[in-house]
């Protein structure tokens, strides 16, 4: 099953034993597909294997801190043309 027929994101599911909707495109891990390949998680694409918790909450650790900067960048991106709109460079 691929990360977009599975409705739990697996790095959750093994680090925790949680389950977790998977983020899908807000996820750092998630491949946005093409006319060639199909969307889904880089982690199960290239078929890591998660079982072991310590590998997958290292994965799950991994993933927040990429979305996080991901996050911090677009804000500040859109922080920026705010403040060009505005004429004010801050």
């Amino acid at each position: 099953m691929n990360k977009a027929d599975s409705p739990t994101c697996t790095l959750r599911l093994a680090a925790h034993g949680a389950a977790e909707p998977c983020p899908r495109e807000r996820c750092s891990f998630w491949e946005a597909g093409d006319a060639v390949v199909e969307a889904s998680c880089v982690i199960e694409r290239l078929d890591v294997d998660v079982s072991r918790p310590d590998l997958a909450a290292y994965l799950l650790e991994l993933r927040e801190q990429l979305d996080e900067a991901r996050d911090r960048q677009e804000t500040e991106g859109l922080h920026s043309q705010f403040a060009r709109r505005i004429g004010l460079e801050l």
